[in-house]
């Protein structure tokens, strides 16, 4: 009987964030170099859709894409979706053999949000009425990042 060869799973991590798609991709640049892992920058474009009136309409996000060089089979993902008009939320993903590693995408994460200058899964009251707030982005936000070991919980 032939052995079959099945492929394995790769994973991922992935959440909105809070900060821009620029802040967040100087971000992720700045935490990359602070581990001290090499990358080389790609271009991609990214489908997603959105709702105008009662019609889906798809739309392309151009997408921030590091390829980490010393980790084999890692990339680092940041592009920004907009739910509505002045509505833009961006979002994160890690994927490969740093998003199975959970010391290494703590590591990772913690230097991002360092360097993005505010907690990523914390939205404005403001951005929060633009995208609206009923939007599941942001419970997905608190999420990803209390999974990560983050604590998300309210400052009071």
């Amino acid at each position: 009987m032939p052995s079959v060869k099945i492929p394995k799973h790769r994973s991922s991590w992935q959440s909105p964030v809070s900060v821009g798609v620029l802040e967040s991709a100087g971000a992720v640049r700045a935490a990359l170099e602070e581990l001290g892992w090499g990358y080389e920058r790609r271009k991609s474009v990214r489908l997603y859709s959105k709702f105008a009136v009662a019609v889906m309409v798809p739309k392309g996000a151009y997408v921030f894409q590091f390829k980490v060089t010393g980790k084999p089979d890692t990339t680092v993902e940041t592009w920004e979706t907009e739910m509505s008009p002045g509505a833009r939320i961006a979002h994160l993903k890690v994927e490969g053999e740093t998003a199975s590693d959970p010391a290494g995408l703590r590591a990772f994460l913690d230097l991002y949000r360092r360097a993005s200058g505010k907690d990523p899964w914390r939205f404005t009251a403001g951005e929060r009425s633009r995208a609206g707030f009923l939007l599941p982005e942001f419970s997905r936000a608190k999420k990803a990042w209390a999974a990560a070991g983050f604590d998300v919980k309210a400052k009071r």
